[in-house]
């Protein structure tokens, strides 16, 4: 196989994978859901007034379910990452905080660490702007 061909030389086929679990378990709540509909209007006598209508918008509803499914797990993912982020940044700060307070650090490993401190504030402060830049304003 050569490097052109293969899937971890090509950056797009990477990006696909890491988006295929989402769209599988989006694909497969909207499915089941439009099934499940389906299925509960087969099991509705034939005079119900609304079996036909339930049949006729199940595969309306599987797609409304799978882009719902996806808008969640995209929110979801998202705000995990944040936590997850934002433990990481505190325990960072307290671990360069405690060793700031070690009298065994020399001055330079000092200035060092404080720097670094600075880094991490500067970083969150920027995150936060393009955060805010990346909001679409709508006239």
């Amino acid at each position: 196989m050569d490097q052109e061909t293969s899937p971890v030389a090509n950056p797009s086929h990477a990006a696909s994978n890491s988006q295929q679990p989402n769209s599988t378990s989006a694909s497969i709540a909207g499915a089941g859901g439009g099934t499940l509909l389906v299925l509960l209007a087969n099991n509705l006598p034939d005079s119900y007034p609304l079996k036909s209508w339930m049949v006729i918008i199940a595969p309306s509803v599987s797609i409304v379910l799978s882009l719902f499914w996806k808008y969640i797990s995209k929110k979801t993912n998202a705000y995990f990452k944040a936590k997850k982020v934002e433990r990481s940044k505190k325990l960072l700060q307290k671990k360069i905080e405690m060793a700031l307070q070690n009298d065994l650090i020399s001055p330079g490993e000092v200035a060092m660490l404080k720097r670094k401190m600075a880094e991490i504030e500067l970083q969150s402060i920027d995150n936060l702007a393009n955060k805010i830049k990346s909001i679409d304003f709508e006239d």
